[in-house]
């Protein structure tokens, strides 16, 4: 039986990866920071699926937290053959000038510096064969306005995966997806920003079925293709 370890796993499109990986079988761990509720309904819809599954409170920014987990995952279910690096923000449109420091550390903080740091732990235990994924976005590869921390941080995530892929070779493979516009259930402020969706070649904003077949692609494909960062967003940025 395969394990995936999935970080930011309690919401949104974390939450769906950890359900559909459960779906196809495998055994899922999970981390969450404060959606404890949520994370407790999706690890009681998995147990009744009979997959062993675990969810776990983290701070991805914290690094003696990120090795506390790790070990514990270990010991209790063995290593993870998949690390998905999906635990992530997106803040709200600030002009430069009204960017603090805090919310810049903050941003690269969860959306780089804890993908880099749970990598390097995870090879310390990984198996020859095992796979990181990492969850970046078009807005790696694309300038928004008012949204400088988080262009910087995916932008630096995409290279980060494509480094680890060629340091982590032969032994580990690296890809990493890029959403483009996922429409969820829940609104929020930066709902507001969505582009139209005639601008879409494929005239229709994603799903989060989407971004797991992607990830599910690179979580069971040929362990050659490494070093990859591809875009799951309906020919939006290649059409621009």
């Amino acid at each position: 039986m395969s394990l995936v370890f999935i970080t930011g796993g309690g919401k949104r499109l974390g939450s769906h990866l950890v359900l559909e990986f459960a779906k196809k079988g495998w055994d899922v761990v999970f981390s969450y920071f404060e959606s404890q509720n949520n994370s407790e309904k999706i690890l009681q819809i998995i147990l009744r699926q009979n997959i062993k599954a675990k969810s776990y409170k983290l701070d991805v920014r914290n690094h003696n937290e990120l090795e506390a987990t790790f070990k514990e995952i270990v010991n209790e279910f063995g290593v993870p053959d998949v690390l998905i690096n999906n635990a992530g923000v997106f803040p709200e449109r600030k002009a430069i000038e009204n960017i603090s420091l805090d919310l810049w550390e903050d941003t690269m903080n969860i959306n780089l510096r804890s993908a880099f740091l749970c990598s390097q732990i995870f090879k310390k235990y990984a198996k020859k064969g095992s796979r990181i994924i990492n969850i970046s976005s078009i807005g790696g590869s694309e300038v928004w306005k008012q949204r400088i921390p988080y262009n910087v941080s995916k932008a630096g995530l995409n290279q980060l995966t494509k480094v680890l892929a060629r340091e982590l070779a032969p032994n580990i493979s690296v890809n990493a997806v890029c959403p483009g516009i996922i429409s969820f259930e829940e609104t929020g402020e930066n709902e507001k920003y969505l582009p139209e969706i005639r601008k879409i070649p494929m005239a229709r904003y994603g799903i989060a079925d989407d971004i797991f077949d992607a990830v599910y692609f690179f979580a069971t494909c040929s362990r050659y293709i490494t070093g990859q960062v591809l875009n799951v967003d309906g020919g939006y940025h290649d059409a621009r």
